[in-house]
């Protein structure tokens, strides 16, 4: 059996198919990769540095801009009721 050497951009594009869903064992027979060395990348990965997906991206911005306008509801609310 071969050590095949791997770059770091190669690493991240498969830890990040595993955070969007992809399941270790399909990533194994997809890339031919052993399930061992996906799981240390995904550990060493994981600590450096979060990845987010643009669905993830698009959820959280979303739900801030939802957050922004009720606060600003709440704030006029107040306003009105303090005005009285």
């Amino acid at each position: 059996m071969t050590n095949k050497k791997y770059d770091d951009h190669f690493k991240k594009e498969i830890v990040k198919l595993h955070i969007e869903g992809k399941s270790v064992t399909d990533l194994s027979i997809e890339y031919r990769i052993s399930p061992t060395s996906i799981y240390k990348w995904i550990k060493l990965y994981s600590k450096q540095q979060v990845i987010v997906t643009p669905k993830q991206f698009n959820e959280v911005y979303r739900e801030n801009k939802k957050l922004r306008q009720e606060v600003e509801i709440l704030k006029q609310a107040m306003s009105i009721m303090t005005a009285k």
